[in-house]
C-alpha cells in the first residue's frame, strides 16, 4: 500500500545527489519548512569537473573535503578529448599511428562540424572510431556514467562547438577552452569519498530545520504525494505526481539526461529551487513564515 506523505512541509525533495541536496537546502535556509527523502545508494562518483569552479565552490559551501587535480603538461583534455593529438595518454592508448590519426583533425577542413551537436558523431567523424572506444568513452563513462553517443556536445563541453569553427578543428577547439581557463582541464576529486559530500548536505539540512528520511528507491516510488507539498524531484519517473498538483511547484533538480554532470546540474538545481521558493512565498493560503521569506 502506498504511504500518503502528508502536507506538513512546503519543499518536498527527493535525491541523494549534491545538487538535489543544495536546492533542499537553499529552501531550508531562508525558513521554508522542508522534507527530504534521500535515496540509498547515491551517486559514487568522487571525481568531477572543475569547469568554472562550480562543483568546488559547493563543496566549500558545504565544508566537504577536496583537492584539485591537473593533468600532466600536454596532456590535457576535455572530455577525455586530447588538445594535444600527440600527448602522453593518447601514445599510450592509441599507439603512434592512433595518434597521427588524431593528427589528421588538425589538417582536415572543418566545414560545417562545428554544427554537429552529437558528441559521439563529432569525434567519430573529426579524430576515428578508436579515439572514441579508447580515449572519450572511458572517460565519460567514468564521469558521467554515459558514453558519447547518448550525450550532446553542449551538455559536457559548453561553448567547444563555437571553438571548433573559430580554430578549425576539434584538437585545436578543446586547447582554446583550456587556454582560456585551466579549470577546464582539472578535476575535483572528493577526498573523504561520495558519503562525505551526502553527510554534509544531511548535516546542513537538519541544520536549517529540515526533516531527512532515508529510503530505497523503492520505497521512494511507493509515495503517494500530498497535493499540498511542494515536490523537487530528481527524476519525473521517481514517483507519482497527484491530480491537481499546481505544475508551477514541481520542480526536477538534481543530475538528469539534460544535466548529466554536477558542474551543469548543480546551477540548473539551484535556479529552479529559487522558482520554487518564489511560489511558495507568494501562495496567499499559506502563512507568513517571517521576514526571512523576502527575496526581493
Amino acid at each position: 500500500m502506498a504511504r500518503s506523505v502528508k502536507p506538513v512541509a512546503d519543499v518536498l525533495v527527493i535525491g541523494s545527489d549534491i545538487a538535489a541536496l543544495l536546492a533542499g537546502i537553499d529552501c531550508a535556509r531562508i525558513g521554508l519548512r522542508v522534507e527530504v527523502w534521500v535515496l540509498a545508494q547515491p551517486d559514487a562518483a568522487i571525481t568531477f569537473t572543475h569547469r568554472g569552479g562550480i562543483v568546488a565552490d559547493a563543496l566549500n559551501e558545504l565544508s566537504v573535503p577536496f583537492e584539485v587535480l591537473s593533468p600532466v603538461p600536454g596532456d590535457e583534455s576535455v572530455a577525455g578529448i586530447p588538445a594535444n593529438p600527440f600527448g602522453p595518454s593518447v601514445r599510450a592508448a592509441l599507439g603512434w599511428g592512433g595518434a597521427w590519426r588524431v593528427y589528421r583533425d588538425r589538417i582536415t577542413p572543418v566545414l560545417t562540424i562545428g554544427a554537429e551537436p552529437n558528441l559521439g558523431q563529432l569525434v567519430r567523424r573529426r579524430l576515428g572510431e578508436r579515439a572514441l572506444t579508447e580515449l572519450v568513452n572511458p572517460f565519460l563513462r567514468r564521469r558521467y556514467n554515459r558514453e558519447a553517443d547518448d550525450l550532446e556536445v553542449d551538455q559536457v563541453a559548453p561553448g567547444l562547438s563555437q571553438a571548433i569553427t573559430r580554430g578549425g578543428s576539434l584538437t585545436t577547439g578543446v586547447l582554446e577552452l583550456i587556454s582560456a581557463d585551466l579549470r577546464e582541464a582539472q578535476s575535483v576529486r572528493l577526498t573523504g569519498g561520495s558519503e562525505s559530500a551526502l553527510d554534509s548536505a544531511i548535516a546542513q539540512l537538519e541544520y536549517f530545520g529540515a526533516a531527512v528520511n532515508r529510503a530505497t528507491m523503492a520505497e521512494v516510488a511507493k509515495l503517494k504525494l500530498a497535493t499540498r507539498s511542494t515536490a523537487l524531484l530528481c527524476d519525473p519517473g521517481v514517483v507519482d505526481l497527484p491530480e491537481g498538483l499546481d505544475p508551477e511547484l514541481v520542480g526536477f533538480v538534481g543530475i538528469t539526461d539534460e544535466h548529466p554532470g554536477l558542474e551543469s546540474a548543480l546551477p540548473a538545481s539551484r535556479e529552479v529551487s529559487r522558482a520554487i521558493r518564489r511560489a511558495v512565498l507568494s501562495d496567499p493560503t499559506r502563512p507568513p513564515i517571517g521576514p526571512a521569506t523576502f527575496e526581493g
